[in-house]
């Protein structure tokens, strides 16, 4: 009998500059929703380490990962699992050397697969695929390809990125993501908890042999 991968979950992006009523929310779609991880933004100013610190709380009190965007001395200083990192192979090589081989390090390729190729080799915990925005019906179908592909391949996971529709979800989890990642702008939407929920038991169910 085949083995068979875990289900696809989801991975949830906040702003940069997260509000009262986001961590409010953001509560609210741990009750409701299967979340594997959460990635703190940054924001153009510095951060608020105060704000950035509970998120952590919440995140990790839920039994989530907690992720740092392109901050490693602020993952390591306030005890998140890891960071999410540009294609920039000094600076994984710079957040690795800081937060040791336990930590959490993934990379956003975009649509590149030469760059995904290269992480995978240096050592990168999951590879970032995905669309500019969620509005960009063409580059959600070269996402596709690239994690049809990917799966096929590669045991390193990938995680979707701006993926707000739940087909497109449901689709790119049956072509083998990992993870599902809404975009930001999901949380701008007066449903967007109830969006994030029909995502999350969308690709729920989807497993896959590995």
């Amino acid at each position: 009998m085949a083995d068979v991968k875990p289900r696809c979950r989801l991975y949830l992006q906040l702003p940069g500059e997260p509000t009262a009523k986001l961590e409010a929310q953001l509560a609210q779609v741990f009750a409701r929703a299967d979340i594997a991880c959460v990635l703190l933004g940054r924001g153009d100013g510095a951060s608020d380490e105060d704000r950035v610190d509970r998120l952590i709380d919440l995140v990790q009190g839920a039994g989530a990962a907690c992720l740092i965007e392109d901050d490693a001395e602020l993952a390591e200083r306030l005890g998140a699992d890891g960071v999410h990192l540009k294609a920039d192979p000094d600076a994984y090589r710079k957040a690795r050397a800081l937060l040791g081989p336990e930590a959490s390090i993934g990379v956003a390729c975009g649509l590149t697969r030469h760059e995904a190729m290269l992480f995978a080799e240096l050592g990168a915990d999951y590879i970032g695929f995905g669309p500019a925005s969620p509005s960009d019906i063409d580059g959600i179908d070269q996402c596709a390809e690239l994690i049809a592909w990917w799966a096929e391949i590669f045991v390193v996971p990938c995680v979707a990125f701006n993926i707000d529709g739940t087909d497109a979800a449901l689709k790119l989890a049956t072509l083998g993501a990992d993870f599902i990642a809404p975009s930001r702008l999901i949380w701008r939407e007066d449903d967007a908890i109830n969006r994030i929920a029909e995502i999350g038991r969308a690709i729920s169910g989807v497993r896959r042999a590995a």
